[in-house]
C-alpha cells in the first residue's frame, strides 16, 4: 500500500515516466505543449489520483486556466497515458497510467482519504471474459470504508455525547 501523501509509488522512476509519456505524445503527433507537460510533471511526480481543481491547483501559476486542464486531461486519457478514476462521487479523479500494473484503492467514507492497493484481485476475470471473445476490456474495483483515524474521532464524538 502506498501513503496516500507520500510520493508516487514510481516515484523513482518520475523522470523517467515523464519522458516515457512526452515521447509517446510526439510519436502520436500531439504537440508538446506547457500545460500538458507540466500536467504530466504532477502526475509522473506525485501520487494521485487527483481531480482537475486539485491538479490545477498543483501546477506552477499562470501555466494554464482550468479548463486547459480538462482538455489536457482528455487528451492524455484518450492516448492511454492518465487512468479515470470513478469513486462515486460524481467527481472524476486522474492519475498516471504506468502500464505496468493495474491497481485500486481505498476510500474513507468520512474524510475522503485515498490508498492506493497495489494488487489487482480482478484479473483473472478480465482474463475469462476475453476468453469469451470480448476485447478491450477493462474494469475499476474501489473499496470503501472508515479509516482508522475516522474511528478514533467516531469514538471519541461518542463518548463525549454520552
Amino acid at each position: 500500500m502506498s501513503d496516500p501523501d507520500g510520493p508516487h509509488p514510481h516515484g523513482c522512476c518520475g523522470d523517467k515516466n515523464l519522458e516515457h509519456a512526452l515521447q509517446k505524445l510526439r510519436i502520436l503527433g500531439y504537440r508538446i505543449t506547457s500545460p500538458r507537460k507540466e500536467i504530466l510533471a504532477v502526475l509522473t511526480r506525485e501520487h494521485g489520483p487527483f481531480t482537475v481543481d486539485e491538479l490545477h491547483k498543483r501546477l506552477p501559476k499562470n501555466v494554464c486556466d482550468p479548463v486547459t486542464v480538462y482538455r489536457g486531461i482528455a487528451t492524455l486519457e484518450e492516448v492511454d497515458l492518465v487512468r479515470r478514476c470513478d469513486f462515486g462521487d460524481g467527481i472524476y479523479r486522474y492519475e498516471f497510467n504506468t502500464g505496468e500494473h493495474h491497481h485500486h484503492h481505498v476510500i474513507c467514507r468520512d474524510c475522503s482519504s485515498v490508498v492506493t492497493l497495489d494488487v489487482c484481485f480482478a484479473d483473472g476475470l478480465e482474463r475469462m471474459v476475453r476468453q469469451m471473445g470480448y476485447s478491450n476490456v477493462t474494469h475499476t474495483l474501489e473499496i470503501f470504508g472508515i479509516c482508522a483515524g475516522c474511528q478514533a474521532k467516531r469514538k471519541r464524538s461518542a463518548k463525549t455525547a454520552e
